[in-house]
């Protein structure tokens, strides 16, 4: 009778447990909570008063308030060690830029890249995931605080300041004091910048990472308000984050609803990925 009790007590206490609570968070991952946000720009800047952004520029507007299911993501790029793994296990193509088909020296916390779209959704499917959607990616660069400029909040950071947000001895050159969030000549071993509010890091200054989604720069007018998946067909796949080499405009690119986009076939120096599930 007391067992009875007991696991009838149990019963109860978990089916008034939140979902996510239930759930084994996998190892790596973070959660992220179901719920709304806003995706896009939802603040004005100055060029739009101005008239000065080309029409493929706005393509972050409308903001719209967009339900996502929880899910959960990778808390950090996947690295060259990860991925050597997968091309051991597999025999998929190595990155051609390591020499002799291994990882270059000292480089194995390093995020890949040279990776093409496809290549990056096989590594994903063989680790049990996928590539995150476009709203995925930005919810969850957003860190929970919602309409939020960046992945550290709304406060815009200079040249001098963004060093706070990476250890000295972060990146290749230990001598000097650590690089800026972007504008370098190289990437940095994964979790080098501090994390945002989810326990993600490196959503902004690494590498740009391949999402699932075509791009179409006028899919915001148009799209699904409830697990937006992006269009079904197109030329481009969308892809995010500001790189460590974006440097040019006017610190748009370091939003994170800054969206870019890249050939699928392509192999970048500039472009990584994580995962999903």
């Amino acid at each position: 009778m007391k067992r009875r009790i007991l696991s009838t007590l149990l019963c109860c206490v978990c089916a008034a447990l939140p979902i996510a609570a239930q759930t084994a968070v996998p190892e790596g991952m973070a959660q992220i909570p179901a719920g709304k946000f806003w995706m896009g720009r939802a603040y004005s800047i100055f060029l739009d008063s101005a008239d000065l952004l080309p029409r493929d520029k706005m393509d972050d507007r409308p903001a719209n308030n967009i339900y996502l299911d929880a899910f959960s993501i990778d808390k950090y790029e996947v690295t060259n060690a990860d991925y050597a793994r997968f091309v051991d296990a597999t025999g998929a193509r190595p990155p051609w830029h390591w020499p002799q088909g291994k990882i270059p020296n000292g480089e194995e916390r390093f995020p890949v890249f040279n990776v093409n779209w496809f290549e990056a959704t096989d590594f994903c499917k063989w680790a049990g995931k996928r590539l995150p959607t476009e709203a995925e990616w930005e919810k969850a660069a957003r860190g929970g605080l919602d309409r939020n400029h960046y992945s550290w909040g709304d406060a815009e950071i200079d040249r001098g300041e963004e060093r706070l947000l990476a250890p000295q001895t972060a990146g290749r050159n230990t001598s000097t004091a650590a690089p800026a969030v972007i504008g370098r000549r190289y990437a940095m071993a994964v979790g080098s910048f501090a994390p945002n509010g989810y326990g993600l890091y490196d959503m902004t200054g690494n590498v740009m990472e391949w999402t699932n989604d075509w791009y179409d720069g006028n899919y915001y007018p148009f799209m699904p308000k409830q697990n937006p998946k992006g269009p079904e067909t197109g030329r481009y796949r969308s892809v995010r984050g500001a790189g460590f080499f974006d440097q040019g405009g006017h610190g748009e690119e370091k939003t994170v609803n800054y969206r870019n986009f890249s050939d699928p076939d392509l192999r970048s120096t500039t472009i990584g990925f994580r995962c999903a599930k």
